[in-house]
């Protein structure tokens, strides 16, 4: 019965047009994952970026206890 309906004029129209429902449906859903994957991978490239700027800026931080009591350029009450 399903393939007497497929060989129908109707039935070939139904399934080109579900067919073609199918692949933009395809589409759709790789795009949006592909989206999503870029986004996240940006978000992860600014966290890491911003570590290493915080690693680096600690690293050049004068630690050594001779600069304790030097000035540090802010004014305190």
């Amino acid at each position: 019965m399903i393939l007497t309906f497929l060989f129908s004029p109707i039935g070939r129209w139904v399934a080109g047009v579900g067919a073609i429902l199918l692949i933009l449906g395809g589409l759709y859903v790789k795009i949006r994952l592909d989206a999503e994957r870029q986004i996240e991978a940006r978000g992860t490239r600014d966290t890491l970026t911003r570590t290493q700027d915080a690693v680096r800026a600690g690293d050049n931080v004068d630690v050594s206890p001779d600069s304790l009591r030097s000035d540090d350029g802010y004014r305190r009450k």
